[in-house]
């Protein structure tokens, strides 16, 4: 498949900023759940700067919304009450105070900041693109914003206070080690998904994008994380390392993740139906 990459750019920052907010809200944080909301919609900011690059024709941006059966149409129903959300929670203390209704519209804010990474994962389960065909595609959607938004809360209290509670960094390092679990996995299916479109992504052209996913996606996120508490003098940049490293890593990944759907007919009759790119 042909790689969009406005759409990589797009997704990364989706999962990373969602993720954070997320798990923000969850876990709690010394930074006040305003200025993740202003982090959260800066990243959007990004990625939908970049959605615009790959729709190209503003009549694509309004196609999305005619079809409400469609994840598609759904993700793109969502995105204006999120970024109204979003925009609730970053004014809070600013143009207003909320009071008792702050953990209200923290918590609406992150219902629908999941059921846009929901809609998102569901929207790629496409039956022509047989390795896009299985719940795993959902799955990691939700992971890769999971790893992010652990890793970014890590952050979040070693910049603001030094220091940051052991399970929370363990919380952080079981989600990543989930999620690379969870992608290999995924990547061990390509290479059985018949059709004639299987991929080895260990071999030539996919080779140098599994690499990169697998040291910035995996190697390095553990190992910072790993070393937060071993040198503490150096816990946030560890932290942070951890932080870019995995948002590259989930980048790198999304790049793998398209270069292995290939499509195909429903029913192929030729040698050619079987591996149809875009």
């Amino acid at each position: 498949m042909q790689i969009h990459w406005p759409l990589v750019v797009s997704t990364a920052c989706q999962r990373v900023g969602l993720g954070l907010f997320i798990c923000a809200f969850v876990l709690g944080s010394p930074v006040p759940l305003s200025v993740v909301a202003w982090i959260t919609l800066g990243l959007l900011a990004v990625g939908g700067i970049a959605s615009i690059f790959h729709l190209q024709r503003p009549q694509r941006f309004f196609n999305a919304f005619s079809n409400f059966k469609s994840h598609l149409t759904q993700e793109a129903f969502i995105t204006p009450f999120l970024g109204l959300a979003l925009l609730v929670c970053g004014l809070n203390g600013v143009l207003y105070d909320l009071g008792g209704a702050t953990f209200v519209a923290g918590l609406v804010t992150a219902l629908l900041a999941a059921a846009f990474l929901v809609c998102t994962g569901l929207a790629y389960q496409m039956g022509s693109r047989p390795a896009w065909n299985t719940p795993f595609v959902l799955a990691l959607f939700l992971l890769t914003a999971l790893e992010a938004g652990m890793i970014g809360v890590v952050v979040l209290w070693l910049a603001s206070i030094g220091a940051v509670p052991a399970l929370f960094v363990g919380l952080a390092l079981a989600a990543v080690v989930a999620c690379v679990i969870c992608q290999a996995a995924y990547v061990n299916r390509m290479r059985h998904v018949g059709y004639g479109v299987n991929v080895n992504a260990t071999e030539a052209p996919y080779r140098p994008t599994f690499i990169t996913w697998v040291v910035t996606g995996a190697v390095v996120p553990l190992l910072a994380l790993a070393l937060v508490f071993a040198v503490p003098a150096a816990a946030l940049m560890l932290a942070l390392a951890a932080w870019l490293a995995c948002a590259v890593g989930i980048a790198a990944w999304t790049v793998l993740f398209f270069k292995g759907a290939h499509k195909v007919k429903r029913f192929p009759m030729y040698p050619v139906d079987l591996n149809l790119d875009m």
